[in-house]
């Protein structure tokens, strides 16, 4: 019976820690393409005159398009030790929801805190 009991629960073991979701870290969740599409204290749509994309890769460059002229600005990015994203001097919190990404800034006061992002595939 003991060792029939102990079997079960190593059974139960095994099987919750397999099931356990990953936890991607910020540092990959952010590679890729993602479009902006909106911006405020909350969530309010982008004017229809502002779109980009902006592309972080593994090297820690990242890439600022504009849809209606075509202009890209390179830029560096890295994370600091507290975890927040810093790109071209400003401080992030990054969450990512799915395929949205929110970008918070940290030491500013901004009239709109958050910046909303699709992940473009």
């Amino acid at each position: 019976m003991k060792t029939r009991s102990a079997l079960i629960l190593l059974l139960l073991f095994t099987l919750s820690t397999s099931c356990k979701d990953e936890d991607i870290s910020p540092q990959k969740a952010i590679l890729g393409k993602w479009e902006f599409i909106g911006l405020g204290n909350g969530r309010i749509e982008a004017p229809s005159g502002v779109k980009w994309y902006d592309e972080y890769l593994e090297d820690s460059v990242f890439l600022h398009q504009q849809y209606t002229t075509g202009n890209m600005v390179v830029e560096k990015y890295f994370w600091e030790n507290n975890g927040f994203l810093n790109s071209g001097g400003t401080t992030y919190k990054c969450v990512f929801y799915n395929d949205t990404m929110q970008l918070d800034y940290v030491h500013a006061n901004a009239i709109f805190m958050s910046s909303f992002f699709k992940r473009i595939k």
